[in-house]
């Protein structure tokens, strides 16, 4: 399968999707509309873990920093 083939079967996956979304085949609005509530949801629990490590990460080079200084001064010796 080449190249082109692909990339044509994907954009029709895509125009499929797209109209049946539109048209609501399938009940697909509800379904689409539930996957960004979810999609959402892990986007917030992904950003609270992230600024949760960024002040963990904070903390530790806030607590090494002069232990750091002090083996500097210590190497110009």
């Amino acid at each position: 399968m080449n190249l082109f083939t692909k990339f044509s079967i994907l954009i029709w996956i895509i125009l499929f999707i797209a109209a049946a979304i539109m048209f609501d085949w399938f009940g697909s609005r509800e379904i689409a509309e539930n996957l960004v509530d979810s999609s959402g949801t892990a986007v917030e629990k992904l950003s609270d873990t992230g600024d949760r490590v960024q002040e963990a990460i904070d903390v530790v080079s806030d607590t090494t920093e002069p232990v750091k200084e002090e083996i500097k001064e210590k190497v110009a010796e």
